[in-house]
């Protein structure tokens, strides 16, 4: 998850001019006894207790003496230039193996980065302990390694190169004339799942460190629905449309001193819900109430710029218009995806579209900027909420809280959701648990800090800090601001659990207990109605059966 740029900062306490009543907030975490028997508990316990940190990189995951790598005398990179191949070999699975340093799969509680490698082995042999057919095999193909030369990166034959930032950070996916692309876009329609290997760099020839053929690998599970959907009553078979659901497998640490993140809420909340998805239509009675194909996409690397998703839309999802027809046939038969990033954790929980304001600050206004699943996730949580008559079901819209900061219900492009709608151009939705309305260390009401929690808010002297909430627009909205004389400078975690030494499934039972997992549950729960409510069977106007959606 990436967000603006940090700025020198106050709390807005000390220079606002008018403020009403000012009262402290405390937050109590609610119930301490742990739902045990959710799906989604038993998911994000046993993937969280397996991988802990996920960083992802050459550097984070193989061994150093596999790498072409050049270090300074003080141990920092100098150039890291890839994988170091045997002769005559090319870039494989099974030649990582022995360079990957954790043979034993032993979990040690001591160790708290693993890396994304080793989260990646733990998702394809448990989505495939699940039922799934592993299309891929026990190999998996990556694209030849980029040449690297003094002045330029340059791809080789039967890969391409797409620049991300100014040519600064790049993914390498194969050519599309590729025969291994063909064997995965025909895969990628079949139930099971395929491995998807990319490279990605990091630093480029500009000034800046090599850093470059870095692995990564994306994990497409398919789960078509039921004959009793697409078989008609003469035996034809209905064209379904595709749907993609994607959470990102890697994680961070870069707030608190000690880096030792387990990335517990960035991103094991989503990964667990995917996975609780994937055992749910584990059962084939229940894809007799899909009427998509559904592919739940696993992606690698989106800590360091959208890097898996960016490979798979490159690989799978751009456009290839020839005269006025779409001859990329599933990007023309894709309906749209929704993100799952930190979708708990946070005090409350929201669905976002992206930002329609043209202002390099809040992200990319660009591409397909749909609200259309955005309301209709939304709704059918609050349709939900009342049935249930508890509103913390509700997956809400969050309001706008000044003129220059993100419309009602939009967010920024930092997260996997870009791609989707930027590039492919298709429309997205994306769920995220946080608080947009306390003041975060980036110096706006932006969604960056979390949680009004106390425990969340530790000041260097190593105390926790209360928020000071206030009411604008006439008492309509409340926000949280920080208590008056506190800066930027005072403080060592602002309520951003993601990437902090807190977010381990350690602190968040201890602090945020069971409300966590029934955050999880709401989400997979408002899934399962959205993709039973998102279709029904129609007919053409001629009396020929179809399946019409609602996107």
């Amino acid at each position: 998850m990436k967000k603006q740029k940090i700025i020198a900062i106050v709390s807005p306490l000390a220079i606002a001019s008018i403020l009403a009543p000012i009262a402290t907030i405390s937050v109590q975490c609610g119930s301490k006894a742990l739902p045990k028997d959710l799906e989604v508990y038993k998911q994000f316990q046993s993937f969280i207790n397996t991988t802990h940190g996920r960083k992802t990189g050459n550097l984070n995951n193989f061994k150093k003496e596999s790498l072409e790598a050049e270090f300074n005398a003080d141990g920092s990179l100098k150039a890291h230039k890839g994988i170091k191949l045997p002769a005559g070999k090319e870039l494989t699975s099974e030649v990582l193996q022995p360079y990957y340093p954790l043979e034993d799969a032993n979990v040690d509680k001591k160790v708290n980065i693993y890396g994304s490698y080793r989260a990646f082995q733990y998702l394809r042999k448990t989505i495939a302990d699940m039922g799934y057919k592993d299309h891929t095999g026990n190999i998996i193909k990556y694209p030849k390694q980029n040449k690297v030369e003094a002045t330029a990166i340059t791809a080789e034959t039967g890969t391409r190169i797409a620049n991300l930032e100014d040519g600064e950070k790049t993914i390498t996916v194969y050519s599309d004339d590729q025969p291994i692309v063909k064997e995965m876009k025909e895969h990628i329609k079949k139930d099971g799942f395929i491995s998807q290997g990319f490279l990605y760099q990091l630093g480029g020839t500009k000034g800046q460190v090599i850093n470059t053929n870095n692995i990564g690998t994306n994990i497409v599970v398919t789960i078509n629905p039921s004959e009793k959907v697409t078989k008609t009553k003469d035996g034809k078979t209905l064209e379904v449309k595709d749907f993609y659901i994607v959470s990102h497998f890697d994680s961070t640490n870069n707030v608190g001193p000690k880096g030792v993140s387990w990335g517990a809420t960035d991103n094991g909340s989503g990964v667990s819900v995917n996975l609780s998805l994937l055992k749910y239509f584990s059962d084939p009675k229940n894809r007799d109430n899909l009427g998509v194909r559904l592919h739940l996409v696993f992606v690698d690397a989106e800590e360091i710029g959208v890097m898996g998703s960016q490979a798979f839309v490159e690989q799978f999802l751009i456009s290839n218009i020839q005269g006025n027809k779409e001859t990329n046939e599933l990007l023309a038969s894709s309906l749209g995806m929704i993100n799952m990033d930190t979708v708990s954790g946070g005090d409350k929980m929201y669905v976002h579209s992206p930002n329609t304001k043209q202002d390099p600050n809040l992200g990319s206004a660009s591409g397909n900027l749909s609200t259309t699943i955005r309301d209709q996730l939304h709704s059918l949580s609050k349709l939900r909420s009342q049935k249930l008559n508890d509103s913390a079901q509700e997956l809400e819209i969050h309001p706008q809280f000044s003129p220059t900061q993100y419309g009602a219900g939009e967010t920024g492009d930092w997260s996997d959701h870009f791609p989707f709608y930027n590039k492919a151009k298709l429309p997205v939705a994306y769920i995220e648990s946080t608080n947009f309305a306390i003041f975060s260390k980036t110096g706006s009401y932006d969604g960056y800090a979390q949680t009004t929690n106390p425990k969340a808010w530790v000041l260097k002297n190593g105390k926790n800090m209360q928020l000071v909430k206030r009411t604008l627009n006439g008492g309509l909205l409340e926000v949280y601001d920080w208590p008056e004389g506190i800066t930027r400078k005072d403080i060592a975690i602002a309520g951003d659990i993601w990437h902090s030494d807190l977010d381990t499934n350690k602190w968040v039972d201890e602090n945020l207990g069971a409300r966590f997992y029934r955050q999880l549950d709401t989400v997979l729960e408002t899934l399962k109605t959205f993709l039973v409510s998102m279709w029904e069977i129609g007919d053409d106007g001629n009396g020929t059966p179809i399946i019409n959606y609602t996107i």
